[in-house]
């Protein structure tokens, strides 16, 4: 989707909707081992271009280089982990399962390669179509972390990146009927605004809040200042564990 007035932004994305609904190359009929090699191959893709990932972040958003490695190894491991939690209720007899439908996933900035793609991978493990709103300011990190599945094989039409302004997206995105559930990761008035448009909204979603640190008299003090000041500044201080509160 390119940067364009909002009527074409509007229809973006309704097309992106009937598309993900439509799911035309078969994502939802594969089977569970099926969309796991999938996975696997794209898992292989994020590993050769780890380097590519970390310098768009550092370039797009500022990521120290150091804090963005971690950040790719979580994502490999999150296109390991969610297929083979699928697979674990196979062993059920009784129990069958299928996907909601259509999701969309709406990340944060200050994580721009591991969040995003763990909620498209845990969308994808569990047999949906995806399309992908990222944060405006790490669209471009987010649109290469969308290559490692459209180059592993995974076509365009399964995984649909949509950039564009957060309240087009709460009207035509998050209102529509056809969508199924969405993946939030970020402030908690995004996540009552969602409700408030639907209410009936199947919603995921991590927001923010106040953590606190205590230091007690029996700390050792050097290290409780070293290990503050890592959780206060590491990750420019956004991320969502981060000392706010020092008591």
């Amino acid at each position: 989707m390119r940067l364009l007035d909002s009527k074409k932004y509007i229809y973006d994305l309704k097309k992106a909707v009937e598309v993900a609904k439509a799911d035309i190359d078969g994502w939802r009929v594969l089977s569970h081992s099926q969309r796991h090699e999938a996975l696997k191959a794209v898992a292989i893709k994020v590993r050769e271009r780890r380097n590519d990932l970390i310098g768009i972040a550092a370039a797009e958003v500022g990521k120290v280089f150091t804090e963005t490695d971690v950040e790719v190894s979580e994502a490999v491991d999150f296109l390991e982990f969610y297929p083979y939690s699928v697979e674990y209720f196979k062993k059920y007899e009784n129990l069958e399962f299928k996907g909601r439908g259509v999701g969309v996933v709406i990340p944060p900035w200050n994580f721009p390669v591991a969040i995003p793609l763990g909620g498209i991978a845990a969308t994808l493990a569990a047999g949906n179509t995806v399309i992908i709103k990222p944060a405006s300011v790490a669209a471009l990190t987010a649109y290469e972390m969308c290559k490692c599945f459209w180059d592993a094989g995974i076509s365009k039409n399964v995984l649909q990146f949509a950039p564009c302004p957060g309240a087009l997206a709460g009207e035509h995105l998050i209102a529509n009927k056809d969508v199924d559930f969405v993946i939030l990761t970020g402030g908690e008035d995004t996540a009552a605004s969602m409700l408030k448009t639907r209410p009936d909204l199947f919603l995921t979603a991590e927001t923010g809040g106040k953590d606190a640190t205590i230091v007690t008299n029996m700390a050792d003090r050097e290290q409780a200042v070293k290990n503050v000041c890592n959780s206060a500044f590491g990750n420019s201080g956004q991320k969502c564990s981060a000392t706010s509160l020092l008591v």
